[in-house]
């Protein structure tokens, strides 16, 4: 982990290196004298500063340019390098006048130069000016780092509500059907793993995840008498039902939310069949919407596997084999096959998300006691 570039609460520390005794004894003379309890780290050999600024990191550092072990400039090279100094003030200390020099130590990161002899003044002039300039510095990267973590904490607040009010819309389409429980979180939770095992990308794994529970939401456009009918539906029954998908799309479309407009692809799409056979268009192949191809898998396994009111759940094995049969007809060949391959892994959100014996009576039944 980056080390911090300094604190602004803790007094500063001035790294001064240079070969010469009696220079290095003025430079640290001229920072002890400045107050505020500012600190020197003394170093005659560059190898010895650049060892000390691995660990600590210095708010000014004061540089000689004529060294023995390597020249100021080289020096700076290797300091800026080292976590923590990519910002420091350095002031280099140096009686160098050729201008190629010194701009050449302007590009390895030199703040400002001090001549030598140093004036003592001017010195601590440009040292406070530095040091000033190095604590404001400091001051706006706290504000920067304290507002990045106030925008990242809302924006994780905006997408969990995001998230939650996506659930709470697809339980209430579900909540009228015969499909209860956990439904929409294990079948979300497959949509998921086929995506990514299909090679998808993480952001579209994580939008199909949060999308595939709406793609029902369609239902609450639908009469009662036609969506909770415990008896096969009349021709013109079905004709309105089968419309529920476009009232999925409507309720959906062109929100600025990627999750719901996913969410609009998915209604529209995930009762399509691979060989043109489904609805509300009989699109057929990969003019179905993968996110479409992908949740109709998720959706009948789970609603293969799953108890309902008018029969017991199937085993893993016997949906599995029906989605291996369907392949190239109800579903995607190749995503079947890929479904098929994440058994194991299906079992484990199965058992991880079974549906609580506490949980509401099925609708479906609620409706057939009032009505029998």
């Amino acid at each position: 982990m980056p080390r911090l570039e300094g604190s602004v609460s803790n007094p500063p520390t001035v790294l001064v290196l240079d070969d010469q005794g009696t220079s290095r004894a003025i430079l640290a003379q001229v920072i002890n004298t400045m107050g505020d309890g500012t600190q020197v780290a003394e170093f005659e050999r560059p190898s010895a500063a650049l060892e000390w600024a691995t660990h600590e990191v210095a708010q000014l550092a004061l540089v000689d340019f004529q060294m023995p072990e390597m020249d100021g400039i080289q020096f700076m090279q290797k300091l800026r390098s080292l976590d923590g100094y990519g910002s420091v003030p350095v002031l280099m200390v140096t009686s160098e006048t050729d201008a190629a020099v010194r701009f050449n130590a302007l590009e390895a990161g030199v703040s400002d130069f001090l001549n030598k002899p140093i004036n003592v003044r001017e010195c601590r002039a440009r040292c406070q000016n530095l040091l000033t300039m190095r604590k404001l510095q400091l001051e706006l990267q706290d504000r920067a780092e304290t507002l990045a973590g106030l925008v990242q904490r809302a924006t994780a607040e905006v997408r969990a509500r995001e998230r939650e009010t996506l659930i709470r819309l697809a339980k209430a389409g579900e909540y009228r059907d015969e499909e209860t429980g956990n439904h929409v979180l294990r079948m979300a939770k497959y949509s998921a793993m086929i995506s990514e095992a299909a090679g998808m990308d993480a952001r579209y794994v994580e939008t199909i995840e949060r999308a595939a529970p709406l793609h029902d939401i369609g239902k609450i456009g639908v009469p009662d008498n036609i969506l909770l009918k415990p008896a096969k539906l009349a021709p013109s029954e079905w004709e309105i039902m089968s419309r529920h998908p476009v009232i999925g799309y409507e309720i959906l479309r062109d929100s600025p939310s990627k999750y719901v407009h996913m969410g609009a692809e998915i209604a529209l799409g995930h009762h399509e069949k691979y060989d043109g056979s489904g609805y509300p268009n009989g699109l057929k192949g990969d003019a179905i919407p993968l996110a479409g191809r992908i949740v109709a898998i998720a959706d009948v396994y789970d609603a293969l596997t799953s108890a309902r009111p008018y029969k017991d759940p199937w085993s893993s094995e016997k949906a599995l084999a029906l989605i291996a049969d369907a392949g190239g007809k109800h579903f995607d060949p190749r995503l079947a096959s890929i479904f098929i391959s994440l058994a194991d892994r299906v079992k484990v959100v199965q058992r991880s998300l079974q549906d609580s014996p506490l949980a509401k009576e099925p609708q479906l039944a609620v409706y057939r006691k009032q009505n029998s």
